[in-house]
């Protein structure tokens, strides 16, 4: 950054965050402000910015310091220049770090035609298992649906074989989201036992796939989906978390909600166009895509997020947080529920800010709520309020 002697690396470990990724342009680390332990907080190496993929916290290298230890932007470049010239880090603040991460080079991101057509490639070498085509038809989708989103299962075999062929038959796998070469310097694939599930299609509004979102068999560290993504291997690439679209791009009226498959289940259920990202929280690609649809006929946007966002917040004592939680008795809110629904919210905010900017109306759709206006935790998405719509008449 210029006119500073330092950069948000510096930052980085003088406040010695728990670093759990790094490339050569980023890094992602546990995030101090909500506390979160999955590494969520992306750290641009490049601009010297920070986001939480959890919290929303963003800002500057400053801010990052500023705000943990409650000083303006000029104390903290003081204390920062200080404490950086005499060699030492501040403990008063302190994350443990464990280990130095190995440096990872990254490819840069394909054009869109040619991670199309890899993609669409590699599909045809695919095939959707009987569990999973069972479990998409229990969700509302036909045989024929399914196959017109082309979903596959990720295949626990033959990877190396399945990437010798798209090479063989012409495909660009460098800068294409889950290729990257291994330690061989061989391209492969980042299928693995852990990250086994139904391989999810993000399309463009072009109808091009863009990346592929993973609906896990097993629930890995809190998440059942995860982006196939390479970013943490060598001339690997991450996603990008585009957006998926599905349904007439000429609708007046359009549903946002998160998650593609569900999106895509509620589009087949209800005819509505819906407009889907990975989670609350990721709007940075959703503006241009509400530009162009702003362009052709969209009037008005629904904000179709799942119910928790009016989830009730009073503690139950059933919750996997309540062990470490010392606000007892029960009697009390959950800080847990009331810090998730606050996120929740302040994401729903963001959304209405960048319609507001686009002169585009909305409103908020919600379901299944009590007479407190909370919702009563039965059905939780969009998908699941149409399909008990359809089956109950």
């Amino acid at each position: 950054m210029s006119g500073f002697s330092y950069d948000i690396t510096d930052v980085v470990h003088l406040l010695q965050l728990r670093v759990r990724h790094k490339n050569s342009s980023s890094m992602d680390v546990n995030c101090p402000f909500c506390g979160e332990t999955k590494g969520k907080m992306n750290v641009n190496l490049q601009k010297n910015v920070f986001r939480c993929n959890r919290c929303d916290a963003s800002g500057g290298m400053l801010e990052l310091y500023g705000r943990l230890h409650g000083v303006s932007s000029a104390e903290a470049n003081r204390q920062i220049r200080e404490a950086l010239g005499k060699g030492e880090y501040r403990t008063d603040y302190q994350v443990v770090h464990k280990e130095e991460p190995v440096e990872i080079f990254n490819a840069e991101l394909a054009d869109a035609d040619v991670i199309d057509r890899t993609y669409q490639e590699m599909l045809s070498l695919l095939t959707l298992n009987d569990k999973h085509q069972e479990d998409l038809k229990k969700r509302g989708l036909t045989k024929e649906q399914i196959e017109i989103q082309r979903y596959r299962s990720v295949p626990l075999f033959g990877i190396k074989n399945m990437v010798q062929k798209l090479l063989q038959s012409g495909q660009t796998v460098k800068g294409v989201p889950g290729f990257y070469e291994d330690q061989d310097g061989k391209w492969t694939i980042n299928f693995t036992s852990k990250n086994s599930g139904i391989l999810i299609p993000i399309r463009s509004m072009e109808g091009k796939i863009q990346g592929f979102q993973i609906r896990l068999d097993q629930v890995m560290e809190g998440r059942k989906y995860i982006w196939l993504s390479s970013v943490k291997f060598q001339n690997g690439v991450s996603s990008g978390s585009p957006v998926h679209v599905i349904g007439s791009l000429d609708a007046e009226q359009i549903y946002l909600t998160e998650g593609a498959l569900k999106g895509t289940i509620a589009h087949y259920l209800s005819g509505d166009t819906f407009i889907c990202v990975a989670g609350v929280n990721q709007y940075r690609n959703l503006k241009p895509v509400l530009e162009t649809l702003k362009s052709r006929h969209l009037q008005h946007l629904y904000e179709a997020y799942d119910m928790d966002k009016k989830m009730k917040v009073y503690c139950d004592g059933d919750s996997e947080k309540c062990d470490a939680c010392q606000r007892k008795p029960a009697t009390f809110y959950c800080p847990h529920k009331m810090q998730k629904r606050q996120i929740l919210q302040n994401a729903c905010r963001k959304v209405y800010e960048i319609c507001s900017g686009l002169s585009i109306s909305m409103s908020r759709m919600v379901w299944d709520m009590d007479s407190y206006g909370e919702w009563n935790g039965q059905i939780k998405g969009i998908d699941d309020y149409y399909y008990v719509l359809k089956n109950t008449g």
